[in-house]
């Protein structure tokens, strides 16, 4: 697993740019996708597809104290990964 200087050093070698310029296109490219997603669907070329998914309410159990708690209903982003 790379971290994100690593990602980003890499960017920048795979397209002959700076690396400021590698970090702006990836902000970029991830804010995108990520508004795209929370609309409902975001299709990202070779990389795979964001999906908003609605997780429904649940009960769940505290590992600390062993007490069951309610966890509200949440709208959470999903990665689908390309093949």
């Amino acid at each position: 697993m790379a971290t994100q200087a690593e990602f980003i050093d890499a960017l920048a070698k795979a397209a002959d740019i700076t690396k400021a310029d590698a970090d702006r296109i990836a902000r970029a490219y991830a804010k995108v996708a990520l508004e795209q997603g929370k609309s409902g669907f975001a299709a990202l070329p070779d990389l795979g597809r964001f999906k908003s998914v609605t997780r429904p309410a649940r009960k769940a159990r505290n590992p600390r104290t062993g007490n069951m708690i309610d966890v509200p209903a949440k709208t959470s982003l999903v990665l689908k990964v390309s093949a």
